[in-house]
């Protein structure tokens, strides 16, 4: 009997440990699963490789000091080539092969999109660092959260206030990819410039990713004669457009999107970027002089000893912060996480951020957008540079989810 009581005891013990947070997946005893996504091939892989380097730096950090409430991170990472197709294939993999507790986005625009309908049937919670798509937070969705980066409508309410305010322009050229991301924007300055300061962009054109002659799209531009152009791509495609731009003469002002608000685009654009203006999502960029990031960047460096110049970037710095707050959701869901538990924590944080390295983090029961500050900078002598500019106009975002 005797023994029998010292078996039943164990065998409670283990139903213990494999029931915890019983109907959730991928929590054991000894570990959180959490499947991540983002290009590490294609066109956009400088996006997905720093997303999953800052992530798993943050995660060795996080395991090292103790894990989360006794439990280790496990990061599980698929490739989604930067496409729509690939990506939700590769958040289906996640969810139901690898069965993991919860998604860490570092995807574009692009494969965001292509997973955010399955994410919100699968009911996971979906953490997404970068993608400024609208369908990650609106409609609104109880599992979908927005960390480092902010939601495409307040892109357009900053770039249009600074380049009406701070560059003065009122004959504005866009020059935007066909892809999710920089039509986004190029759609959100558009609205905004129309809604707030009466102003219609002059000319709009459009090019494919990837593409190296812009010839055309600049003889449209230089015929309209602007005061300002605004370039919204990937950086390779912003060097070249500014280059060709000066060859044909034309001299305005660039104001480009945030992710060419990084020292990787001054590498490729050298003496062309000198001036253009943007916005960055973080307080400093990799490879400025304060301290912090410093101190951060020689944490970095030893892991990853052997990349090449342009890293760290800024998406190994806003997955590093995100994955932090990610992990203080979890630790604030308790000993026994569940989905509902781990949305609840995290409409809980309030200005949470791990150090002077990130911007602040803030959800609501109401709305998930965990960033609505931007910090404007210049290129100035081959660095890009704080301006100290701050919009003043109040934001229109929040309203429509009251």
């Amino acid at each position: 009997m005797r023994g029998k009581g010292i078996c039943a005891i164990a065998l409670g013990v283990l139903m213990g440990l494999a029931g915890v947070a019983r109907g959730e997946q991928g929590v054991t005893g000894t570990t959180i699963e959490i499947g991540a996504f983002g290009p590490i091939t294609g066109p956009a892989a400088y996006i997905g490789l720093g997303g999953r380097d800052g992530a798993n730096l943050a995660v060795k950090e996080i395991n090292a000091a103790g894990g989360v409430n006794g439990r280790k991170l496990v990061l599980h990472f698929e490739d989604d080539g930067h496409s729509p197709t690939k990506a939700l294939a590769a958040v289906k993999k996640l969810v139901d092969e690898d069965h993991v507790f919860a998604i860490f986005c570092v995807a574009g625009s692009n494969g965001t999109i292509g997973s955010i309908d399955y994410v919100k049937e699968s009911g996971r919670v979906m953490y997404v660092s970068f993608a400024s798509a609208p369908g990650v937070t609106w409609p609104f969705a109880r599992n979908l959260f927005r960390g480092g980066t902010t939601e495409v409508p307040r892109y357009g309410e900053l770039y249009a206030e600074f380049i009406a305010d701070q560059m003065q322009a009122r004959k504005v050229a866009i020059m935007s990819g066909r892809e999710e991301y920089p039509k986004n924007e190029g759609d959100a300055l558009t609205k905004q410039l129309q809604s707030w300061f009466d102003i219609t962009p002059i000319v709009r054109v459009e090019f494919n990713i990837g593409d190296k002659d812009f010839t055309s799209q600049l003889l449209q531009v230089q015929q309209a004669q602007p005061q300002a152009i605004a370039f919204f791509g990937n950086p390779a495609e912003a060097a070249i457009a500014m280059r060709q731009a000066r060859e044909l003469g034309l001299n305005q002002p660039f104001f480009v999107g945030v992710t060419m608000v990084d020292q990787n685009f001054i590498a490729v654009a050298r003496q062309t970027a000198e001036g253009a203006s943007g916005f960055a999502l973080v307080p400093f960029l990799p490879g400025s002089d304060d301290s912090t990031l410093k101190a951060w960047e020689a944490k970095w460096k030893p892991e990853y000893p052997n990349l090449p110049a342009g890293r760290p970037n800024i998406f190994d710095l806003l997955s590093y912060g995100d994955m932090y707050v990610l992990a203080e959701g979890l630790k604030r869901a308790g000993p026994d996480p569940t989905t509902d538990k781990l949305i609840a924590a995290l409409e809980g944080i309030k200005d949470y951020r791990v150090s002077g390295i990130a911007t602040a983090r803030t959800f609501t029961p109401k709305h998930h957008i965990g960033n609505l500050q931007l910090v404007a900078m210049q290129v100035k002598n081959g660095q890009w540079v704080p301006l100290g500019w701050e919009g003043k106009h109040p934001s229109d975002i929040l309203k429509r989810y009251q």
